[in-house]
């Protein structure tokens, strides 16, 4: 998960997004993490309740194609088979990833 926050000129919104080198589960968090509910980032003033959270990667394809590279050992059989368990094991690191995000999402100060 990156947290960000979508960066801004003045009090104009470029749709860029500035992420930060911090990692809290929740907005409470982030607040007792920094110690106040502004931060400044390359000068402009933001808010804790303006930061967001994202999906850092994509789980499922890259567990799929880790599996299926491993699974070339074992020809095409094990090319399938490895690329079937390296996509449920990377959708359930994506799922988990994502109720990360929801949660922080959701998240009040």
């Amino acid at each position: 998960m990156k947290l960000y926050v979508e960066e801004k000129v003045g009090s104009k919104k470029t749709g860029k997004l500035l992420f930060l080198d911090k990692i809290a589960p929740t907005k409470g968090e982030l607040f007792r993490l920094l110690g106040s509910k502004e931060f400044f980032v390359d000068g402009e003033k933001y808010f804790v309740s303006q930061v967001q959270a994202k999906k850092s990667s994509d789980n499922t394809a890259l567990g799929m194609v880790l599996g299926g590279i491993l699974g070339l050992v074992g020809g095409a059989a094990g090319v399938a088979a490895g690329g079937a368990i390296g996509g449920v094991l990377g959708k359930d690191s994506d799922i988990k990833e994502q109720e990360k995000v929801d949660r922080f999402n959701r998240s009040k100060l």
